[in-house]
């Protein structure tokens, strides 16, 4: 007996209720305005963009931590140093690899305060929406 294809997308939207917020863009989730990046210190922001969900951890001592999730997938990545722009609102760093330990990713990144996103910038450049903040142990797991 078959179903009819209409009842086989209600069940499986029923059976995989999250599916369809992980492969949401970005934009469609309200953009609030993101502040400088010396706020930042201290604080886990909330991240969310093109490339997954993230969260970010800059520590008063130059160093951090990276938690991403893309899909099922959660990694802890360390933040070895970083530093402010000028005008705050950008960030250079470099953090350990999720492939290799011994290897570490120079990357930056740049708020883009008339539309409310980051422009994240590693081996390719990615859009990001800041969804506030946490408590600095959120950094060490995922969502």
């Amino acid at each position: 007996m078959s179903l009819p294809l209409a009842s086989l997308a209600r069940r499986s939207v029923l059976a995989f209720p999250l599916f369809p917020l992980l492969l949401g863009p970005a934009s469609a989730r309200p953009a609030q305005a993101v502040p400088p990046f010396p706020h930042w210190v201290g604080r886990t922001a909330l991240l969310s963009g093109d490339g997954g969900a993230a969260r970010l951890l800059l520590n008063a001592d130059g160093t951090g931590l990276l938690a991403v999730r893309f899909f099922l997938l959660c990694r802890a990545l360390p933040i070895r140093a970083w530093q402010f722009g000028g005008d705050g609102l950008s960030l250079r760093y470099s953090r350990v690899s999720a492939r290799d330990p011994a290897r570490l990713i120079a990357g930056e990144a740049h708020i883009l305060p008339d539309e409310g996103q980051l422009l994240w910038i590693e081996a390719k450049r990615r859009t990001a929406v800041f969804e506030g903040f946490a408590a600095p142990e959120a950094a060490t797991g995922c969502f």
